[in-house]
């Protein structure tokens, strides 16, 4: 069960060079073509495997739909929001991203610009760049407190810096426990706790419909006067309009941007013009480092994933990670799949009885609706696919060989290395290598009827009242069978 074939990757956004450099000798054709139009893209894109990008191409449900040979999404940075997961995940296909590449460049940029408020440092450029010469008293980060919304890699990264500084730092995060914030010196407080006593915000969560606008005016209102807030993350969380008018109001005594809701922002915008604005425009991972990693890592994951090696940076992809661990054991269950269906394509429930329950049956139910013809059936669209389709499953666990089942159908299989074979059928012990193709005919006349079969067929094993056939190259007319299917298991 091959992850990926990923013989040809398109780059549409600009990367450093490294990205390309990594594909070459790896049976990888590689296009670097930065600054595609929308429609260029959807032009080209069937041809393709995989793409990488950052964050100007936007990979939409319309781009994906175009996209009928791809396999892989993969932005060379952290934020996807430029990528339709759930069209994707339809699709079957992989989105990936390279969490730690720009880690450390997006935290020391967020301490820059904490710093850089404490002095109001852009304003005192200007100022003097004007001929002024105005030495305006600013804060010490020493004794504040400062609230980090996410405890990722960055969010901790920066507690680490702050700390030095002498900052108190307090954090929430939904998939952090208190134990683990406490371990790195966060104590973790609920936003609720945090809003009244920060004197710094800084935000380090992904742009989801539940943290878009999380900082509005009711948030605002229950903050500490004079708070200072950065955001180095997605724009779309800071509320603009709301954040402006806290920021005239002297609630929000400072703010520091490097993204933006819309990216440029207009030049006349009122709250890039603010005074107490500093604003940068998304730099948090532009350093030569943070380039020549996150495109070094984004190919170098990319053959990981096609080699069965790892599914590091996958982001819809839960039930490969079972199936890459045990590749052949997932082979199997996509086999059975297949062959069931030949043998009752109308099934509406699979019984499956295996030895793991995290990804067997849903290979299963991909290989029976792979058979059905329903090509976008794998393990990254299975669950979606198959209830379209009508299709459930229920699992008992077992020791003894992968059992699939269906009306009065029953199939058994086992592994010995990467050979898979078919042990039973129905009550009948069979033991068949499944690779080539195979066609399984079901008798409507007694077994003896059929004897004259072997010697036109090649390969032709009989049990009970099925007949497998390794090949099936032989015309068959004017014999008393009926022919359910041919399936590739290869």
């Amino acid at each position: 069960m091959g992850l990926l074939k990923l013989r040809k990757v398109l780059v549409s956004d600009k990367i450093a060079n490294d990205c390309l450099e990594v594909f070459k000798g790896k049976g990888v054709e590689v296009t670097y073509k930065p600054g595609l139009s929308k429609t260029e893209l959807i032009d080209i894109i069937p041809e393709f495997n995989g793409l990488i990008v950052r964050s100007a191409t936007k990979v939409t449900a319309e781009v994906i739909k175009a996209a009928v040979n791809l396999e892989i999404i993969g932005r060379a940075g952290t934020g996807t929001d430029n990528i339709d997961h759930d069209a994707a995940s339809d699709a079957g296909v992989v989105v990936m991203n390279t969490p730690g590449g720009n880690t450390n460049s997006a935290a020391e940029h967020t301490c820059a610009l904490i710093l850089a408020m404490c002095r109001n440092l852009a304003n005192r450029h200007t100022e003097l760049m004007n001929g002024e010469w105005n030495r305006i008293n600013g804060i010490e980060l020493s004794g504040k407190t400062i609230g980090i919304i996410g405890l990722g890699r960055i969010g901790m990264i920066v507690a680490h810096r702050m700390q030095a500084f002498g900052m108190k730092t307090v954090g929430y995060d939904p998939f952090v426990s208190a134990s683990a914030a406490a371990e790195k010196g966060v104590e973790f407080l609920q936003l609720e706790e945090m809003w009244p006593i920060c004197d710094f915000l800084t935000i380090h969560v992904p742009l989801l419909p539940s943290t878009k606008h999380m900082f509005n005016s009711a948030v605002f209102e229950k903050c500490k006067k004079g708070v200072r807030i950065v955001n180095c993350a997605r724009g779309g969380i800071i509320d603009e309009e709301a954040l402006l008018e806290n920021l005239n109001s002297g609630k929000v005594a400072c703010a520091a941007l490097d993204v933006f809701e819309k990216e440029p922002p207009a030049a006349d915008s009122p709250l890039l013009q603010h005074s107490n604005l500093i604003a940068t425009p998304h730099l948090g991972a532009s350093t030569a480092e943070a380039q020549t990693r996150v495109a070094k890592e984004i190919a170098e994951q990319f053959l990981a994933l096609r080699d069965g090696k790892s599914t590091f940076g996958c982001l819809n992809a839960p039930l490969l990670r079972g199936a890459l661990n045990e590749p052949v054991k997932a082979k199997l269950a996509r086999q059975l799949g297949m062959l069931l269906f030949t043998l009752n394509p109308q099934a509406t429930v699979l019984t499956v009885k295996g030895n793991d329950g995290s990804f067997v049956p849903h290979a299963v139910m991909a290989g029976y609706l792979n058979a059905k013809g329903v090509a976008a059936a794998n393990l990254i669209s299975i669950k979606k696919v198959a209830a379209t389709n009508g299709i459930s499953f229920e699992y008992t666990e077992t020791e003894e060989d992968l059992t699939v089942e269906c009306g009065d159908v029953k199939l058994s299989g086992r592994y010995d290395g990467e050979t898979t074979f078919l042990t039973k059928v129905n009550s009948t012990p069979t033991y068949i290598p499944l690779s080539g193709n195979m066609t399984l005919v079901r008798s409507d006349s007694a077994i003896s009827n059929l004897s004259s079969l072997a010697g036109h067929v090649t390969g032709v094993h009989f049990a009970g009242d099925v007949t497998v056939l390794s090949h099936s190259t032989a015309s068959l007319e004017g014999e008393k069978v009926e022919i359910l299917g041919t399936v590739a298991l290869c």
